[in-house]
């Protein structure tokens, strides 16, 4: 621990217990007290961002907390964040202002006008920029006039801009507007750049997972294009070659037996049997046509018994009704269950598994509660890899409803744990 010592006033002695007399000094301790606690927040502000943008499901959400930690650290009256997509800029998160839903409309009106926009300036150089007084500037120039309004809102005066950077290059900026008085200092420009990077690195984690619900969107077509490719054209194909040599059999003045005439008839339905059989269930990995007809519960049963049938695993289902959820969330809660079951076929090396469907909570904060648990090997690495396709495909489907996805060991096995308000989903 630091500690800071005073020197007494010129002609000032100690006091009967040690202490100094307090004078000048004492104001010298309270700015070293003062800025020792600044620290503190801002060091706190950062590791509370830094947990946001781990655990975060919404860009917008995670980056409205930066920027209120930002307000809440130091003596700054507003915070904006914004992100540069396709050569426009729009605000992504913020704090301190109200009234800013149109910003980005305002912001392109002052640009069109000729205003100096000091954060795009920021963001093409990739360094920071202070102005000192700038409200005062932005509310005298004519230009910024449709911004006229909403700047003057909150109380500020000097104006940061730091940008965020990936990698080496920019995708946004963080505007920081800071209270009448107050001027940037070093330290507090670093953290103003601490928390930049928080908010890169936000922008910067959104874009992946949208890259890898591309990528996995991909890989399901190709999948499907696969699967038709191998198995119905196949089949349609032959279909096809069968029925030219049923027709040969048939053409006028050629002799065949009812027999060879019945074995090729027999051969083209059984192509055609299969060839259905293979389209349904092509039709039911697109659409589960269970849920329709038995509801959730009824669907999860269904594929239950399938997977127990063809796997030998055990498993167990308990569930309650849930028709009075959407189609929409019963089909996203149904292909969870599809993956998860997919994973421990393929993965666990268990035995056993249970699926618990059930609602919970208060009536007016009802939640969805769907596990999966299995009495398998478990995870090999507590942390399995963001990026594979089936966990992003599942925690994708929940987050959809504004729900979460856990997945870990526990005592028996591996547990996949989805939570989902029922508010979200209802018809």
């Amino acid at each position: 621990m630091e500690h800071a010592t005073v020197d007494a006033p010129a002609g000032a002695g100690p006091l009967s217990d040690g202490r100094v007399p307090c004078g000048a000094g004492c104001g010298s301790l309270l700015e070293l007290t003062e800025e020792a606690r600044r620290g503190q927040r801002r060091l706190a502000a950062i590791a509370r961002a830094a947990s946001s943008v781990a655990d975060a499901a919404s860009l917008s959400i995670t980056l409205d907390v930066v920027a209120s930690e930002v307000v809440q650290a130091e003596h700054i009256a507003a915070v904006q964040i914004l992100r540069v997509e396709g050569g426009t800029m729009r605000v992504i998160g913020k704090a301190g202002f109200t009234g800013a839903d149109d910003f980005a409309d305002r912001l392109d009106e002052c640009r069109r006008r000729g205003a100096r926009l000091m954060f795009v300036e920021a963001y093409t150089t990739g360094r920071r920029i202070i102005v000192e007084h700038r409200k005062a500037a932005v509310l005298a120039d004519p230009t910024w006039a449709p911004l006229h309004e909403i700047m003057g809102a909150p109380g500020w005066d000097a104006f940061a801009a730091v940008p965020l950077v990936v990698r080496g290059r920019p995708v946004g900026v963080l505007n920081a507007f800071y209270e009448p008085g107050e001027s940037p200092s070093t330290t507090a420009l670093e953290f103003l750049e601490a928390m930049a990077d928080q908010a890169a690195t936000a922008v910067d984690s959104a874009d992946l997972l949208a890259r890898s619900r591309r990528d996995a969107q991909l890989a399901e077509r190709a999948r499907l294009a696969r699967e038709l490719h191998d198995s119905i054209v196949q089949q349609v194909f032959s279909m096809r070659m069968q029925a030219k040599a049923l027709r040969a059999q048939v053409e006028p003045g050629r002799t065949s037996s009812p027999d060879r005439i019945r074995a090729v008839a027999d051969e083209l339905l059984d192509l055609a049997q299969s060839a259905l059989a293979d389209l349904r269930g092509m039709v039911m990995q697109l659409h589960p046509v269970e849920l329709v007809e038995r509801g959730l519960a009824g669907a999860v049963r269904d594929h239950a018994e399938s997977v127990q049938g063809t796997s030998g695993l055990r498993v167990d289902v308990e569930a309650q009704d849930m028709s009075g959820l959407s189609t929409e969330l019963q089909e996203d809660l149904y292909r969870i269950v599809q993956e998860a079951l997919h994973n421990v076929v393929k993965h666990a090396g268990a035995s056993r598994v249970s699926i618990l469907l059930c609602e919970d909570g208060p009536p007016d904060d009802r939640q969805v509660l769907l596990q999966v648990g299995d009495d398998g090997s478990g995870l090999s690495d507590p942390r399995p890899r963001p990026d594979a396709l089936g966990l992003v495909s599942m925690r994708e489907r929940a987050q959809r409803w504004g729900g979460r996805m856990e997945i870990g060991n526990d005592e028996s096995g591996c547990r996949v744990t989805v939570c989902v308000p029922a508010r979200g989903g209802l018809r």
